[in-house]
């Protein structure tokens, strides 16, 4: 801890540095049940990180807006063709909301490769809105659908299946399901608090364009909430799957056979056991990948209630 301290007032440290060692400083002292102190640690890690990037929560809730009255029923009732080439399994929700945990299970099947998280569909949904996001038209999503099967085939090592786990793909579940009608999209949702608290407490990879704490990220939350209802609202349900953190850490099994099935494979139980999944690991949740299933995650936001600050807005926000 001292070391850390002295690390953390060192000069000529760059925010995004400082940053990091604050985020260490606010986990060790969480690990010795020191909340408070914890949460200043993570609070100042959030003003350096601001120091970095700038995210705009306006400039998101218009997009999101925008999304929405784009993907009408009646323009995902025209979906084309399935494409032939390895199925895609798509995993997406908000960051820490265990899209990990999902890809990690579906990558323990025998059929499956794990993609990780392939920035195909942020390139193409961030140019596709910059043109003005048209409506898209069956020569632009067979393009992207045989763009995106070439990029599976390099990762699919004869898998006849590929996850993708990018959680913020779910701006692009429209434009996914008009390209891939057949291909799977997981929905992770998890307690928006507890969420909220593992993102301000997680260091991202500063290109992430996302907030990770204050009235941004309960801005940006309660905007993907919303998108993600539409979707539940306008894909077919057998299409857009929902899987809840919390049910799946209480009850793995039977979550993990719903996983499964509805993504069209046979049962296999080294599904059961994703911590001995031999793939890397890029994500923030690399540690917590090698443990088995656990809901010792579910209610953290309590030790931390008195100092959520701008957070506590997110405790009654629905779970989706």
């Amino acid at each position: 801890m001292a070391a850390m301290r002295q690390a953390a007032e060192q000069p000529g440290l760059e925010p995004a540095q400082r940053s990091r060692v604050h985020l260490a400083l606010g986990k060790a002292m969480e690990d010795l049940e020191d909340y408070a102190g914890a949460m200043r640690h993570f609070n100042a890690a959030e003003a350096l990180r601001n120091q970095v990037l700038r995210f705009d929560p306006a400039g998101f809730e218009a997009r999101v807006d925008r999304i929405i009255a784009c993907f009408t029923p009646a323009l995902l009732a025209r979906v084309g063709s399935p494409a032939d080439g390895p199925m895609p399994i798509f995993i997406l929700g908000l960051p820490r909301s265990g899209t990990t945990l999902v890809e990690q299970i579906l990558a323990a099947h025998p059929n499956v490769r794990a993609g990780g998280e392939l920035p195909f569909w942020n390139a193409l949904g961030h140019g596709w809105q910059r043109a003005g996001a048209p409506i898209p038209q069956p020569t632009f999503l067979a393009q992207a659908a045989d763009d995106y099967l070439a990029l599976l085939r390099g990762i699919a090592g004869g898998a006849r299946t590929v996850t993708d786990k990018m959680p913020m793909n779910v701006l692009w579940a429209g434009l996914i399901h008009l390209a891939f009608p057949n291909a799977p999209i997981i929905h992770c949702r998890r307690c928006p608090i507890d969420t909220a608290l593992s993102i301000h407490q997680t260091h991202f990879n500063p290109r992430m364009g996302f907030p990770t704490g204050g009235a941004a990220l309960v801005r940006t939350i309660l905007a993907t909430q919303r998108l993600a209802a539409h979707w539940q609202a306008v894909l077919p349900p057998d299409m857009f799957i929902e899987v809840e953190y919390e049910a799946l850490v209480s009850a793995p099994e039977a979550e993990i056979r719903r996983i499964i099935a509805a993504c069209g494979l046979p049962w296999d139980t080294t599904c059961l056991r994703p911590e001995r999944y031999a793939g890397a690991v890029k994500t923030a949740s690399k540690f917590q990948t090698r443990q088995p299933i656990h809901g010792g995650s579910v209610g953290r936001w309590r030790h931390y209630e008195p100092w959520l600050g701008p957070l506590r807005a997110l405790m009654q926000a629905d779970p989706l």
